[in-house]
């Protein structure tokens, strides 16, 4: 037995379904996508031959597609004119989902007597300002003007270590670059969004570099908001270095349908409760979008982890025509949860588990309390996980050893005083209970400080 959710439509595939897909360019798309750069498509450290109107995919996330144009070299007038045809018909399209919104401008971060802009990016530029198209300027490869500013540093005082000169050189690279877009006069920076990346390994740790990363969906998400409010969701789902605007997305659309009034909630009415969960499940996961080839966080061994965590809060079962036996409880409660088949074999417990499991849904206050608990673990439990495979290099598959203890460390760590945080939140006779149940889940993943506006941009 496994969940299955198919018999409540999901409301994210709804929400996704009318939304684009994100681009990128090199090492920079597979860190924000997480796909390798193989399955990119794009041209390595060169202009090469790439064919705009080519759609680039990726099995390792869904929710990519890529459009890669050549560079703009002096010249390339012709190369000008592809691009400048391809933003003009995207614009005209009908369907949300086809259309273009947004536009990345990679280029390399400038260094002392480097060229900024080619003829190619002034045009492009110009002409997503006339069709009002938002432009996020992302300066890569970051590191270089940092070695420049560090070395120059080095060179005037060799008795400094890098500990000591490293805050320094970060602060003259920043300063550097605004310099260098300010005095700028054949455009005017101000006028677009922008942000400076770096994926060299020897820059910065992994959290520096990340945090750099989610700058840049940051900068990306205001832009898609000010377009169209539906824009950003895909945004959020494609992205995959961003927790925050995940969890974020995740409770804006489960309060749109499955998390309203979750013990008087008439959608759940003649579905089973395990159905529910398994519709909840789903519609969480499409908002991660996990590179997941295995299937296993919709397996029934990771079922069976999760009832674990709520079987103290599950309903009182009701009487269903569905089983005509205890022994038809407790096969269904051993497909359920195999490590309470082992430890409770066929005792009342796991029957009447399973009984609650199967049960239709209930309106009342303990149902809720169960789909609660089971939301916030969930959550809080995805955003472990997805934490834990961003210090893995792109397309981070996630692997049966990584869910096992991010499992484990849940439920021996944060879970029974989430548990009472939960209840102590929403109270006996609660006013607003899924908020509350909202505000906690960010509480937690901001390590206990408010959540504000920027938390989700």
């Amino acid at each position: 037995m496994s969940l299955s959710s198919s018999i409540l439509p999901s409301q994210v595939e709804e929400t996704l379904a009318a939304c684009p897909h994100g681009v990128g360019k090199s090492s920079l798309v597979s860190s924000i996508f997480n796909i390798s750069k193989e399955q990119t498509g794009v041209q390595h450290g060169r202009a090469g031959v790439a064919d705009i109107n080519r759609e680039y995919t990726s099995p390792s996330n869904p929710r990519f597609i890529l459009h890669d144009s050549q560079g703009f070299e002096a010249g390339s007038a012709v190369n000008w004119g592809t691009v400048q045809s391809f933003i003009k018909a995207k614009c005209e399209e009908k369907e949300l989902k086809n259309r273009l919104h947004a536009i990345w401008l990679c280029l390399e971060t400038p260094r002392t007597g480097s060229r900024l802009l080619e003829t190619g990016d002034q045009n492009l530029l110009r002409t997503a300002q006339e069709l009002q198209i938002p432009v996020i300027v992302v300066f890569t490869k970051y590191d270089v003007l940092f070695n420049e500013k560090y070395n120059e540093l080095q060179a005037e005082d060799e008795e400094k270590e890098y500990e000591e000169l490293e805050p320094i050189a970060e602060t003259k690279a920043a300063a550097a670059l605004k310099e260098r877009l300010r005095e700028f006069t054949d455009f005017d920076f101000s006028s677009v969004s922008w942000a400076q990346v770096s994926t060299g390994k020897d820059y910065k740790d992994v959290k520096g570099r990340l945090d750099m990363l989610q700058e840049l969906t940051r900068v990306t998400r205001k832009c898609l908001h000010n377009v169209e409010a539906d824009l950003w969701p895909s945004w959020a789902a494609a992205q995959q270095v961003n927790a925050r605007q995940k969890i974020y997305f995740s409770i804006q659309e489960g309060f749109k349908k499955y998390w309203r009034d979750l013990g008087e909630n008439t959608v759940y009415e003649k579905h089973r409760l395990i159905e529910c969960m398994a519709r909840i499940r789903d519609d969480i996961l499409l908002v991660w979008n996990f590179n997941d080839p295995d299937k296993l966080l919709v397996s029934q061994e990771f079922g069976s982890k999760m009832f674990e965590f709520v079987k103290e809060f599950l309903p009182e079962p009701v009487t269903t025509s569905d089983f005509s036996a205890t022994s038809d409880y407790v096969s269904v409660a051993a497909a359920i949860v195999p490590v309470l088949g082992q430890i409770v074999a066929a005792g009342s417990m796991i029957t009447s588990f399973a009984k609650a499991a199967y049960s239709g849904y209930q309106r009342g206050h303990s149902t809720a309390v169960c789909l609660r608990v089971y939301i916030t673990d969930l959550t809080l439990i995805l955003h472990h996980l997805f934490l834990a495979t961003l210090v893995c290099e792109p397309p981070r598959p996630i692997t049966p050893e990584l869910v096992d203890e991010t499992v484990r460390l849940y439920q021996n760590g944060d879970a029974s005083r989430i548990h009472k945080d939960v209840l102590g939140a929403i109270g006996r006779v609660p006013s607003n209970p899924e908020r509350k149940i909202a505000d906690l889940i960010k509480f937690e993943v901001t390590g206990g400080r408010e959540w504000d506006s920027e938390d989700h941009l």
